[in-house]
């Protein structure tokens, strides 16, 4: 009988390996080792927290507040370290879900079963 744990395991150590994790692991050094950008990306993540909260809550963003993240926006488009960061953040989100797909794919169709 297989060993999910183990498998889990097997698959952390696999995502570690990945290229896009090591792209993501690299660009946040690169942010980090510029004052700058990791100041900015700091920025980002707080406003980015701050609007998720509000969404949460069913409420909106101000628009003094939106008008200040899409500012943010622009200068994160602007600097290349953190460009580049999000960047990779979003490849390897793509990865994630794909593997979410993957993981969740028995208990959909074993759930669709029982639907029907």
């Amino acid at each position: 009988m297989t060993n999910l744990y183990d498998k889990a395991n097997e698959l952390e150590r696999a995502l570690r390996a990945d290229e896009n994790y090591k792209t993501v692991e690299g660009a946040f050094e690169a942010v980090k080792e510029n004052a700058e950008s990791d100041k900015l990306y700091k920025e980002f993540i707080s406003v980015q927290e701050e609007f998720m909260t509000l969404m949460n809550k069913g409420e909106q963003p101000s628009e003094e507040k939106t008008t200040k993240f899409q500012e943010l926006q622009a200068k994160l488009l602007a600097d290349e370290k953190v460009n580049n960061l999000i960047q990779a953040q979003q490849r390897l989100q793509i990865t994630l879900d794909d593997i979410n797909k993957i993981i969740y794919k028995p208990l959909e169709e074993l759930f669709n079963k029982y639907e029907k």
